[in-house]
């Protein structure tokens, strides 16, 4: 009985440690670079802009990170996303 008790907990626990990871892992893969790009970056910037800015993933991030503490209202996994977009779109 006690063994069953124990198993039960160490489930429970188990649990409350592994549901928070899949629903971030969920969020972070609902976002997309696109629609962010569009949402954020186009809310203030030309798109032609970004082809005279093309950058590596690293130097979008600095840029995005500066933007961040600036007036731009992005997420950190937003900035991670969006890095990774305008690399992919606007790299070197």
């Amino acid at each position: 009985m006690k063994r069953a008790i124990s198993l039960i907990v160490v489930a429970v626990l188990a649990s409350a440690v592994m549901l928070p990871n899949a629903f971030c892992e969920e969020k972070t893969k609902q976002l997309n670079g696109k629609s962010l790009f569009e949402e954020k970056c186009l809310k203030c910037h030309k798109k032609p802009k970004f082809k005279d800015l093309t950058s590596d993933r690293k130097g979008w991030v600095l840029t995005l990170s500066r933007m961040q503490r600036g007036t731009c209202a992005i997420s950190d996994d937003e900035l991670e996303v969006l890095a990774d977009y305008l690399a992919d779109n606007y790299g070197e």
